[in-house]
């Protein structure tokens, strides 16, 4: 009877951390800014793990569930805030039918089982407007983009669900916070942007 238990045994006791081994506990994040040439620091609770600089360019950051704020400046734009949220990751999930509650606590504990988006983009309004026509056309066409860019990132989580996912919901939810976050301050910046 054992030696039929010995290979399900050592089965379970190579893979109790599926996302850990098979995606790892850090991750590549590339930063873009409209325009570029910013300095961007990736702050988790506080403490800066990366710097970007100058953009484009791309950080080595370890995944964690916690939110990732993107705080980027540059010369002659209005400084820009991206808080990113991890996405929880679908590897881990095969945790628990294959390594168990082990799997999972491990995935957990390193951080393996969230991930963030691998592109993030910020936008950097400039500092001044020449009329209040080329402001409001500037953020009317920054909006647009943001809202569509959303929208997709939406359509390809909904697709991605199953009816069985208890994770799709709040995927979508973050997604569509991080959009909110993103319009809320891109209407800060206009009513704060100054008319030469």
């Amino acid at each position: 009877m054992l030696k039929r238990l010995l290979p399900l045994l050592m089965l379970a006791a190579l893979l109790p951390a599926c996302a850990t081994i098979t995606t790892g506990t850090s991750q590549n994040v590339s930063i873009i800014t409209e325009p570029p040439g910013a300095t961007c620091q990736l702050v988790r609770s506080g403490n800066v793990v990366a710097v970007v600089n100058p953009t484009p360019g791309t950080a080595n950051v370890s995944k964690s569930g916690q939110d990732l704020a993107v705080n980027c400046t540059r010369s002659g734009s209005m400084p820009a805030v991206q808080t990113v949220s991890s996405q929880f990751q679908g590897m881990t999930a095969g945790n628990i039918l294959l390594g168990g509650f082990i799997g999972l606590a491990v995935d957990a504990a390193s951080g393996a089982m969230a991930q963030y988006p691998a592109t993030v983009t910020v936008i950097l309004p400039p500092q001044q407007f020449a009329s209040l026509a080329e402001r409001d056309s500037f953020f009317d066409a920054r909006v647009a983009a943001v809202q569509r860019d959303f929208a997709e990132r939406i359509t390809q989580a909904r697709s991605s669900c199953s009816a069985s996912d208890p994770g799709c919901g709040p995927r979508i939810a973050a997604i569509e916070a991080e959009r909110d976050a993103v319009l809320a301050q891109l209407a800060t910046q206009r009513s704060t942007a100054r008319l030469t």
